[in-house]
């Protein structure tokens, strides 16, 4: 079995995003609007684990989408 992983790190812009949940929101969005997956199950991986790493200010969280 093939493992992959898609890692987005996302910083807030303040001018969109008010929470941290809203920088998440994006990022997972940013994910699946540019495809990132396609190309790792044509090239044969099947598990993939997406995540998100968030920033705000001094605020920090991680995601798994």
């Amino acid at each position: 079995m093939n493992y992959s992983f898609i890692i987005e790190f996302k910083v807030a812009n303040d001018m969109q995003e008010n929470t941290i949940e809203d920088v998440i929101e994006n990022a997972k969005k940013q994910i699946e609007e540019r495809d990132y997956e396609s190309n790792l199950r044509e090239r044969g991986f099947n598990n993939i684990t997406k995540m998100v790493f968030a920033f705000k200010g001094k605020e920090c969280r991680m995601k798994v989408v």
